[in-house]
């Protein structure tokens, strides 16, 4: 079952989740599914953060997979400086701050901390501690990711009978001993943990669609990668907690819903036909879901989520799932951010963190089909007010990103709150309009009136 499930979404996934898809509705604004009474304010202690990487933002990386592959050409730029996070951390974190916020996701680069088999570089060591340490001090909560797509070079040799390190077994191995070792240097400064960024996504766009490392398109090894990718989520859950009992721990899928102008599997209306397309493949493997309200039967396997973490971003209908586009032309369907949410609580009954969302504009363009940054920020988080109005528990909103950055091979989509133009020397982070909006939703603990009434329609 696992099989078939997971081959039915990777055919529908291959490109979607890679090369994007193009917009075929128009924007959905004002959302019709949604009333002013359907928002309210986030319970209080609500993490209203940004996500980060450190591949994509800091910049100088010369040991890992993702170093090597851009180095042979494979992308439209290379990373070069990035973003200079990593020596300009102070200034970033002092932007999300002044925006309002209480939050900050980053990964630790584990080419970076482990730059050769077994030699931890203590420079790199002592630079995380700085950073989480400077992000306590601003009051921001740290979330922190083990492993975002980008690892040490070194690991693609661990296993001679495969060329790339997510087709061998040793894999779990490999990340648990990671995730043992961050988890006691930085476990008395870090509560909330992700294990693996996006799994779904490193094994469809590395392993099928072959447009990130290691490139391959084979369905069979594409398979097998997520076995491994599931049995090394465990083996990192597992040390993380034998590092800090207290720890939470997650893992974040990317989540496609499906459009209701979707030709297929039409159902009983709108919402009731948004199913999550990929992430229960990955989910229900290492955390037994619910069914019909029921606990799982122990039998099934044992829980390896403390939360449930999720990033979405748009939603494909059935038809243009196939059809090759780019991150500028995502289809945007706000009303999925709250169908997942829905779905995956009673799927998991687990408090929910949304830990991506975002908009790539082009240099900050409103794009042809009306979306600006501010429309999406308003209508994605009005639909996680209506969640939590519901009585589902959420943690917090991680918005994707607080600066442009290297996209996985390219400078061209900005997702940035603060827009950075990669051929500036100075790397000038510039306040967009969207950073003012976000940071009058974080300082009201949900979407003022004066932005529902101007992007939403509200009336009273």
């Amino acid at each position: 079952m696992f099989a078939r499930r997971l081959a039915l979404a990777a055919l529908a996934l291959a490109t979607a989740a890679c090369a994007h898809l193009p917009v075929s509705s128009p924007a959905q604004r004002p959302l019709g599914a949604l009333a002013a009474k359907d928002v309210g304010a986030m319970p209080a202690g609500f993490l209203w953060g940004v996500a980060t990487a450190g591949f994509q933002t800091e910049g100088g990386d010369t040991s890992s997979n993702w170093a090597a592959w851009t180095r042979a050409g494979h992308t439209k730029a290379p990373m070069g400086r990035a973003t200079d996070a990593w020596n300009r951390y102070q200034e970033d974190l002092d932007l999300a701050k002044g925006i309002g916020l209480n939050s900050f996701r980053l990964s630790l680069e584990w080419a970076r901390l482990e730059p050769r088999p077994g030699q931890w570089d203590m420079n790199a060591v002592q630079h995380y501690h700085d950073v989480l340490l400077a992000a306590r001090s601003r009051g921001l909560e740290p979330i922190v990711t083990v492993s975002h797509f980008a690892y040490p070079a070194w690991l693609d040799t661990i296993d001679p009978t495969v060329t790339s390190a997510w087709e061998s077994p040793k894999m779990a191995g490999q990340l648990a001993r990671f995730a043992g070792f961050v988890a006691k240097e930085y476990g008395p400064q870090v509560k909330w943990w992700i294990t693996l960024n996006e799994p779904n996504t490193l094994g469809i766009c590395g392993y099928l669609a072959g447009q990130h490392a290691p490139g391959k398109h084979n369905p069979f090894v594409f398979r097998q990668v997520m076995d491994h990718q599931v049995d090394a989520h465990m083996a990192a859950y597992d040390a993380i907690h034998a590092a800090d009992p207290d720890a939470m721990v997650s893992v974040n899928p990317i989540v496609l819903m499906r459009r209701p102008d979707s030709p297929v599997y039409k159902t009983k209306g709108v919402e009731d036909d948004l199913l999550p397309l990929d992430e229960n493949a990955f989910l229900d493997r290492v955390d037994p879901p619910w069914v019909d309200g029921h606990a799982p039967d122990p039998t099934l396997g044992r829980r390896t989520l403390d939360y449930v973490a999720y990033n979405y971003f748009y939603a494909p209908n059935n038809l243009d799932a196939y059809k090759l586009a780019d991150y500028l032309n995502w289809p945007i369907y706000p009303q999925g951010i709250y169908v997942a949410a829905r779905r995956l609580w009673d799927r998991h009954h687990l408090p929910l963190m949304v830990t991506e969302n975002g908009l790539a504009l082009e240099n900050g363009r409103t794009r042809p089909d009306g979306w600006t940054r501010e429309a999406f920020l308003v209508n994605h988080v009005a639909q996680l007010q209506r969640a939590t109005r519901e009585g589902i528990p959420l943690l917090g909103y991680m918005h994707w990103t607080l600066t442009d950055n290297y996209e996985w091979g390219s400078f061209q989509p900005r997702f940035g709150l603060f827009s950075v133009d990669p051929d500036d020397l100075a790397l000038k982070r510039v306040r967009t309009p969207a950073a003012d909006v976000y940071d009058g939703i974080a300082r009201a603990n949900g979407v003022p009136k004066p932005l529902l009434d101007r992007y939403l329609g509200f009336k009273n």
